[in-house]
């Protein structure tokens, strides 16, 4: 084989494997180029400023600014009131302005949404204004949740009359938890005057 064939090999194999780089740089562009697109872009700065991601996530669910802005300052976990709200914005027919009422009172808001948006896939016609109440009232969201779909699932109860049994089941009924009584086999102790002895004076020797 010739010298210049070599050299005419070698320039062949680099073309082509310049060509089938740039093939594969192309297609991975063009894939980051519709996950861009595909998935809505945040803002850099509200990766770390959790009152601007706040404000931005209430804007989506379609907050009024001046509503959001107050909302948002007031927060004592800005981002989880922005998410409880726009998940169940997104995932329930209650509009924004009405989960950001009953998020904003909570302690824990995100299990609020997590309560809202199971009790209303997972149960037959409810009352959506009644569940966001039902789970903004409850002290345990996740439990009270739980607890309606099991019951639903197992009886013939309506969901409000589910929503209002759970409810009620929280405050613990004296009839669940009745006071304890005393033992009868123990003897009970009373104390009269003349059997509570009299406190010790110390002698004093000078006197």
């Amino acid at each position: 084989m010739s010298k210049q064939s070599g050299i005419e090999r070698i320039r062949s194999f680099r073309n082509r494997t310049l060509a089938l780089s740039r093939q594969f740089c192309a297609t991975n562009l063009a894939i980051v180029g519709l996950l861009a697109i595909a998935i809505p872009s945040i803002p850099a700065s509200a990766a770390s400023n959790k009152f601007e991601l706040c404000v931005l996530e209430l804007d989506r669910a379609n907050v009024p600014p001046e509503q959001a802005i107050k909302a948002c300052a007031e927060a004592f976990v800005p981002e989880d009131l922005s998410e409880c709200v726009l998940r169940i914005d997104l995932q329930t027919p209650t509009s924004g302005s009405d989960a950001l009422e009953a998020c904003k009172k909570v302690r824990r808001p995100v299990e609020l949404a997590r309560c809202v948006i199971t009790i209303n896939n997972r149960t037959q016609n409810p009352e959506v204004f009644s569940v966001l109440d039902h789970c903004r009232r409850s002290l345990l969201p996740l439990r009270f949740s739980e607890c309606v779909i099991g019951l639903s699932s197992q009886s013939d109860f309506s969901t409000a009359r589910t929503l209002e049994t759970c409810i009620a089941a929280e405050d613990f009924p004296s009839q669940l938890f009745p006071p304890s009584s005393p033992n009868p086999s123990s003897p009970r102790l009373e104390f009269t005057p003349d059997t509570i002895p009299a406190p010790e004076i110390p002698l004093n020797s000078d006197s």
